[in-house]
């Protein structure tokens, strides 16, 4: 149960037996005349006073600061936090009491876990699960030495950790598999002709190649300006993420899709293509321009290129699989001149039935379908799912190392992929390419055909 933000000052058990303890001592000292029962009751008042003050002075600027180093990292990474107090808190000058940070935690992140107090504490979070996760309130739990008072101060910052999509590699295979790298935006941009814009001037920046300095237009500006080539026109691709609501979701396939849609949006971009992502409604999820590192050393661009990426994959870590397809259906979704189309589903029997792809897919000569099922079988009523572990919070000098079950859920993925080969089917004026959550991009689509399913 999360506590309420606010400060409780309270006895503990032990605190409770002891005053009862005292008082009836008390009683039985003064009713028959005991003296060593009134001395034991003095002592016993004596340790209540003593904890008292030592929760009191405990307590004394008891305050905390925390603040995310990495505001989002991608599934399966770990997210860095700072814990510190804030001003000179009594307690670590003044030993009196010992104490504890309680950080009240999604099961995404890892669950309940504590922290020794200190004046600083640092710790990392292992993210589990794509998409936004309120880290929670945090409490400061501090108990005198003899343990006889609690003091719990609870505090809600609204700290926001994003799981984002993992971006893999895409082979070069896979590349021509799609017509990504065959027929690349920039190697199919056309040459500047009359009347069109051709290499344009800009400011030099440190780094850049001192021989594509544009003299003539650096004498005419006064300063330094390098030419930078920009193409005329350009080829777009899309990719289309079916969201559609279903009855039994799979999060693992939702993230995997997700996953495969940021690698291929990568890889696009790095060729040089410009790339819309949308959902099932047909609504733009992101959109990126040709990168604009690519053409030379740029530093602006590269800085650019870095900031578009990672808007999308903020995007992207958002998308719910919720959408209504029907209301995407008899509208042409198709934007600009879409020369590639790739698709990214659930493989729920029946894939992408009712999305009509090809309104997505505009002119597309290329054309790949996806549909992924889900790697490992979900828990039954045969077989229950194990209880998740409690979580261990760890410091810098832990590393990455969150124990081997890693190791154990990458044997389980191999298996899988040994017993499931992905296989390749036409659907349409598509390719369609069906396999698990645990197949990577590159054995999806570099599948052999289809002989019988």
């Amino acid at each position: 149960m999360t506590p309420r933000p606010g400060r409780i000052l309270r006895p503990t058990g032990r605190g409770l037996a002891v005053l009862g303890l005292c008082l009836g001592l008390w009683l039985l000292g003064d009713l028959a005349r005991v003296t060593p029962a009134r001395q034991l009751a003095a002592a016993l008042l004596l340790m209540l006073v003593v904890g008292a003050v030592g929760i009191a002075v405990s307590g004394v600027g008891l305050r905390a600061r925390r603040y995310l180093v990495d505001d989002a990292v991608p599934v399966g990474a770990s997210a860095r936090v700072m814990l510190e107090l804030e001003g000179p808190a009594w307690i670590t000058v003044v030993p009196l009491g010992r104490g504890i940070v309680r950080e009240h935690l999604p099961e995404s992140l890892g669950g309940q876990g504590d922290l020794p107090l200190a004046a600083r504490m640092p710790h990392v979070l292992h993210v589990g699960r794509r998409g936004g996760h309120e880290l929670g309130p945090y409490s400061l739990i501090v108990r005198d030495l003899l343990g006889l008072f609690h003091l719990r101060r609870t505090v809600e910052d609204g700290l926001h950790l994003t799981g984002l999509p993992v971006v893999g590699v895409m082979e070069p295979a896979a590349e021509r598999a799609t017509g990504i790298s065959r027929e690349g935006a920039r190697s199919a941009a056309p040459a500047p002709g009359i009347g069109e814009i051709g290499p344009i001037a800009r400011p030099y920046a440190s780094g850049d190649d001192i021989r594509r300095i544009n003299w003539r237009a650096s004498a005419r500006t006064g300063q330094l300006m390098t030419r930078e080539e920009e193409p005329a026109a350009g080829q777009s691709a899309v990719i289309v993420l079916d969201t559609t609501r279903r009855e039994n979701p799979s999060a693992e396939v939702e993230d995997a899709l997700v996953s495969h849609a940021a690698t291929v949006l990568d890889a696009l971009g790095r060729s040089g293509w410009e790339v819309r992502i949308v959902d099932a409604s047909g609504d733009e999820i992101t959109r990126t321009g040709r990168r604009r590192g690519l053409s030379g050393p740029s530093p602006l661009g590269r800085e650019a290129d870095a900031v578009a990426q990672r808007a999308s994959l903020l995007a992207l870590a958002d998308v719910d699989f919720d959408d209504d397809a029907s209301g995407g259906i008899g509208r042409d979704h198709a934007a600009g001149h879409t020369a590639l189309a790739i698709a990214l589903g659930p493989d729920d029997g029946d894939p992408f039935s009712g999305l009509q792809l090809d309104r997505f897919a505009g002119r597309a000569a290329h054309r790949t379908a996806i549909a992924l099922g889900p790697a490992l079988e979900e828990p039954d009523a045969a077989h229950p799912a194990q209880p998740p572990h409690r979580a261990r919070r760890i410091g810098p000098a832990d590393g990455d190392d969150f124990g081997h079950a890693h190791l154990q859920h990458a044997a389980e993925l191999a298996a899988v992929r040994e017993r499931h080969a992905p296989t390749r089917s036409p659907l349409g004026r598509w390719t369609l390419v069906r396999g698990t959550a645990a197949d990577t991009l590159t054995d999806l689509l570099t599948a052999d055909e289809e002989q019988s399913r």
